[in-house]
């Protein structure tokens, strides 16, 4: 990864001119801020001896975004924001392009392959990057609305000193809105400060410490049930808290940069659109006013009825600073159009596509109230999701991944461990009630090659045990399949990316699946119990997967059911006609709310592409 010494020197004489400025002008804030720039790059210089590594990459593009920002070159800082993510695995995936390579080479005959190297290569000396960043996006599904969530730039202290066991604080958050299938919206970047709160509550510590505990405090001896239940109510208390306080104290108004667009109501979506853009074009300076503060008003209007009025009215004063009657006719017309607006916080929307900065993947966005119900997946880069997309392009319709049913299209691997006996015997009675055709495991340490043809030749794969069965198939193993199933971890922290040490983000088996060009996973984030998952599980299954059966799971028992016994409910008739929801992001959005635990519900996160089942 080679690295533009003459770029760098160029921003930082930019930078200076930016110093003259300030000091004319008496900003010290803004001198001080350039300075230290300057002095993190310089400092990051100095500790590279030869060739830049993966930590030093990250960081310094993310460097490099700060000054680009502050010199008012956008596209460039959003350029080097999406560069820092990911590059560990970016790397690992160049790896095992060239392993895949040697292997065809030696063995003389044909390997398997994932992830296509040259879609995730490092290319910041492309003197066409913003250009080739913009056909990338214009490549993807138009009916995706993805946004990129990165973390602040930690200066090479931080970096260096960084140990195991520190936990994480609020900073800066740069929220990247990266439209898809589309040229009519360019790229742009909001960033958004720390909070200023009036306690020491910090939303990142909160949700940290609350994980680190949480498997002691699950696997803890009790003294009797009302302690245990105690302790599970302030643990879902504890979460919900920090995300209230991630969405509307961190977030604020902008978490409306979260909501996708909506996809049906079009009559009230165009009346919406059409006012703000009237009210902008009878202004006398509707010239000057650029097409990303156009966008971001009609994102205001159109998801105004999940804003207060106070917040209607700093966001559109934001976007409009130096406009000020046109913002107070546009809150104006906002605020009488509200009852109109208000029909569309039910509205089906696209799907969103979250590229998370890595060290910040253990915060459950999914959970915040404005994504409640709504189709949502993660991905680490774009350049990740872009080689996915490609991956499997030829079977993309509509934004999603298909695959066609068939009764006998996946495997079930139930207590691998054999210490899961209840959840054995409720899940037993679910599969061979709803998928009767499935090939099933239970209570069988599955050998590597079951493993491993349950990934490549079936179209899902359900596992219901200990962990992500790295235990069964390591990870290692994974990478070098190309993976065609849909993989459904239903085990604890199943998809968590783990901190590894040192200076390196966390790590996980997740990126070891897209590696291996899986479609999906689908796991948890944490420690979970095993009787509120199995009931999330089933709910969201039969939701999904068609049943040869004409009589729904919402007509079972569930008390009955959890008791390990099979049962309908009384004076409930049989459904003629079964309806699921065809697309997996759907339907485990809907399956949230069976949940009795919050802390179950916020766990749950899917990484990779929308599915389709038709």
């Amino acid at each position: 990864m080679c690295i533009n010494m003459d770029e760098i020197f160029q921003i930082l004489h930019e930078c200076h001119l930016n110093d003259d400025k300030c000091e004319k002008t008496s900003d010290i804030k803004e001198t001080n801020f350039i300075e230290d720039v300057k002095r993190n790059i310089e400092k990051l210089f100095a500790e590279v001896q030869c060739n830049i590594g993966s930590v030093e990459y990250a960081n310094l593009n993310k460097m490099l975004a700060l000054c680009h920002l502050k010199i008012g070159n956008e596209f460039e800082a959003i350029f080097h924001l999406i560069e820092s993510h990911a590059v560990i695995l970016r790397q690992q995936i160049l790896h095992r392009s060239v392993k895949t390579e040697m292997r065809e080479s030696i063995l003389n005959t044909q390997q398997s392959s994932g992830l296509k190297a040259s879609y995730v290569g490092f290319n910041i000396n492309d003197t066409n990057r913003v250009d080739n960043l913009k056909a990338k996006l214009f490549d993807l599904p138009k009916e995706w609305y993805m946004i990129q969530v990165t973390g602040q730039y930690r200066s090479p202290g931080d970096i260096f000193k960084h140990n195991r066991t520190k936990l994480h604080a609020m900073h800066e958050m740069h929220i990247t809105i990266l439209p898809t299938g589309t040229k009519e919206t360019e790229p742009f970047c909001i960033t958004l400060p720390k909070p200023k709160l009036d306690s020491s509550y910090d939303i990142c510590y909160e949700i940290q410490k609350l994980l680190s505990n949480n498997r002691s405090e699950l696997e803890a001896t009790y003294a009797n049930n009302e302690l245990y239940w105690k302790m599970r109510e302030r643990q879902n208390i504890s979460m919900k808290t920090a995300i209230q306080a991630l969405e509307y104290t961190w977030l604020r108004e902008w978490r409306i940069l979260f909501i996708a667009d909506p996809i049906n109501k079009p009559d009230i979506v165009a009346a919406t659109v059409q006012m703000i853009d009237k009210l902008i074009s009878d202004n006398k300076n509707s010239k000057k006013i650029t097409e990303r503060s156009k966008w971001l008003l009609r994102k205001v209007a159109l998801s105004a009825c999940f804003l207060t009025r106070e917040e209607i009215a700093r966001a559109v004063k934001y976007v409009l600073p130096d406009y000020n009657k046109l913002a107070d006719n546009i809150i104006l017309s906002i605020f009488g159009k509200l009852p109109c607006i208000e029909e569309l916080k039910n509205a089906i929307r696209k799907t969103l596509i979250l590229v998370i900065d890595e060290h910040m993947d253990y915060i459950p966005f999914e959970s915040m109230e404005i994504l409640k119900c709504h189709p949502v997946t993660r991905f680490p880069s774009l350049h990740i999701a872009y080689a996915l997309f490609k991956e499997h392009e030829s079977t993309m319709e509509n934004g999603c991944k298909i695959i066609y049913t068939k009764n006998d299209m996946g495997t079930c691997i139930v207590n691998p461990s054999g210490n899961l006996t209840k959840m054995e015997k409720r899940m037993r009675l679910f599969i061979e009630y709803w998928l009767p055709d499935w090939k099933s495991w239970y209570n069988v340490e599955p050998q590597e090659g079951i493993f491993e043809d349950a990934l490549v030749n079936r179209d899902i794969l359900m596992y219901n045990g200990h962990g992500n069965g790295i235990q069964y198939l390591p990870g290692e193993r994974i990478e070098r399949l190309r993976v065609r199933s849909i993989v459904l971890l239903f085990g604890c922290s199943s998809v968590k990316l783990l901190t590894v040490g040192g200076r390196y983000p966390p790590y996980g088996i997740p990126n070891q699946y897209l590696i291996a060009s899986s479609p999906c996973v689908l796991g948890m984030l944490w420690e979970v119990t095993d009787a509120d998952t199995d009931k999330m599980t089933t709910n969201f299954i039969s939701n999904w997967i068609p049943s040869p059966l004409n009589r729904p799971w919402a007509d079972v028992d569930i008390n009955m059911w959890c008791a390990g016994t099979l049962k309908f409910l009384k004076n409930r008739k049989s459904s003629q006609n079964v309806s699921t929801e065809s697309e997996m992001l759907r339907a485990i959005a809907k399956s949230k709310d069976i949940c009795s635990q919050y802390m179950t519900a916020a766990a749950i996160v899917v990484r990779g592409l929308p599915v389709k089942l038709i």
